[in-house]
C-alpha cells in the first residue's frame, strides 16, 4: 500500500539491510550525504549500502554512515542487487531508471518521490508540495521569447532528501554534508604542494550543465590577481578535460602578471575525484561556478565564493558559514537554462569586485599572517 508523507510509518518494520540508490551528479550527490547520516542515525544498527554511479564511489568510501558500496557502469548488475536480500530501498534519484532497478532486484519495500512516471514502481511513494514543484513560463527581454523554469516558492534541495528519512521517522534536521578523505591519495600531485611557504587558493570556472553557469574565465583571473594583491597566495586551477581551455585562459592571464613560476598550477583534467577532494581541501579559499566542486568544497570545510546565474542558491547553493554567493539581481536569473538566448547579463553583471570583496572577507581573518 502506497503511502502519502502525512501517514508517515509510525510502526517501523525490521530494516536490516538497506539500500540507498545515490544520485549520478556529484554536486547532487553532496547534497544527499545529510539524509544518508540521518538514516543511519534512525536506523543504527541496520547495515546500509550505497549504490552509485562508478565514477562517484570515493565519495562514500570512507563514509561513516555507509557499510558497503555496489558500484556500477553504466548499469547495476540486478542479479547482485537479488543477492544482497535488501529490505528497503530509498531510491532518491527521481528517475525511472533507478525505481526500475529496485523494482527489479525484487526488494520488497522501495521508498521514494513518484518521479517520472514511476509510481507503480514504488510501495512508498513520498508526497511532494505542489506549491514547490517548478512551473514554466514564458519570458520576453530583449525582444526575445524563450521559456523558463520558475520555482514559485523554493526550498533547498538537501530538504527533499530528508523529506524521505522523515517519512521512516526519522530527524529532518539539517546537518553539514561531510566528506571523508583517506590519507596518502595524492602521489602524483604532491610535489608542487610543499613549493613555496604561502598557501593556495583554487579557482573552478568549468561548469559540466553548460555555459549559463560559466562566469568569464577572464574575470576569474582578474579577481585572482586582485586578491593576490591582499593576500599572498599561490593558485591552484580546478577543471575537467572539457575545461581544459577554460583552464588555460586563466593560466596564461595569470603567468602574464605574476613572476614565480610556481604561483600557478594548472591541473585541470589531471585529477581523480579522491586527488580533486584533497586539492580542495588543501586550499584556503575557492572561486567557482554553481558545479560539482562547488558542492565538494563546503563539504571538505573549504571556504568558498560561488557565482551564480542561471540557476538558483535557493535550491542549489552552497551550505555552511564559510560560503558566500555572488549574484545579479536581474529580471530573468534563475532560468535554469543551459545557454543564455539573450545577452547573458545574469553573469556579465556581477563585477570583479563583488567577487573580490567577497574572497577577502572570507580570508581576512588570516590574511596579515600569511603576507
Amino acid at each position: 500500500m502506497k503511502r502519502s508523507l502525512e501517514s508517515a510509518i509510525v510502526s517501523r518494520p525490521r530494516w536490516e539491510r538497506l539500500l540507498v540508490r545515490t544520485t549520478n551528479w556529484v554536486g547532487d550527490t553532496v547534497l544527499t550525504l545529510p539524509a544518508v547520516q540521518r538514516l543511519h542515525e534512525l536506523l543504527p544498527n541496520s547495515h546500509i549500502t550505497v549504490l552509485c554511479h562508478a565514477k562517484l564511489q570515493d565519495i562514500w568510501r570512507h563514509n561513516a554512515y555507509v557499510n558497503d558500496v555496489i558500484a556500477f557502469d553504466p548499469y547495476p548488475a540486478i542479479g547482485k542487487l537479488r543477492a544482497g536480500r535488501f529490505d528497503l530501498a530509498l531510491i532518491l534519484p527521481n528517475s525511472f531508471r533507478s525505481a526500475w532497478e529496485c523494482f527489479a532486484a525484487r526488494i520488497p519495500q522501495r521508498l521514494g518521490f513518484a518521479g517520472h512516471r514511476r509510481r507503480w514502481l514504488l510501495t512508498d511513494v513520498v508526497a511532494e508540495t505542489r506549491s514547490e514543484m517548478p512551473v514554466y513560463r514564458t519570458m520576453e527581454i530583449a525582444g526575445t521569447k524563450f521559456l523558463a523554469k520558475h520555482f514559485p516558492h523554493p526550498r533547498h534541495q538537501v530538504h527533499r532528501y530528508l523529506d524521505l528519512i522523515s517519512y521512516l521517522g526519522g530527524n529532518r534536521d539539517l546537518v553539514q554534508p561531510k566528506i571523508w578523505l583517506a590519507p596518502g591519495e595524492l602521489p602524483a600531485l604532491t610535489k608542487f604542494l610543499h613549493e613555496g611557504y604561502r598557501p593556495f587558493c583554487g579557482i573552478n570556472a568549468g561548469a559540466e550543465f553548460g555555459p549559463a553557469k560559466r562566469w568569464a574565465p577572464e574575470r576569474f583571473a582578474d579577481a585572482a590577481l586582485r586578491i593576490g594583491e591582499q593576500y599572498s597566495c599561490r593558485w591552484l586551477i580546478f577543471g575537467s578535460a572539457a575545461d581544459r581551455d577554460i583552464a588555460t585562459t586563466i593560466e596564461q592571464r595569470l603567468r602574464a602578471q605574476l613572476t614565480d613560476e610556481r604561483d600557478v598550477v594548472n591541473v585541470a583534467g589531471k585529477t581523480t575525484l579522491p586527488e580533486l577532494c584533497q586539492l580542495i581541501k588543501f586550499c584556503r579559499l575557492l572561486l567557482t561556478n554553481d558545479t560539482g566542486p562547488m558542492h565538494l568544497a563546503y563539504a571538505l570545510g573549504t571556504p568558498l565564493v560561488a557565482v551564480f546565474g542561471s540557476t538558483s542558491p535557493e535550491l542549489t547553493g552552497p551550505l555552511g558559514p564559510h560560503c558566500a554567493v555572488v549574484r545579479a539581481d536581474v529580471e530573468c536569473a534563475p532560468c535554469f537554462l543551459r545557454e543564455c538566448p539573450i545577452d547573458f547579463r545574469c553573469m556579465n553583471s556581477i563585477s570583479t569586485d563583488q567577487v573580490v570583496e567577497a574572497a577577502l572577507k572570507l580570508v581576512g581573518a588570516s590574511a596579515s599572517t600569511v603576507r
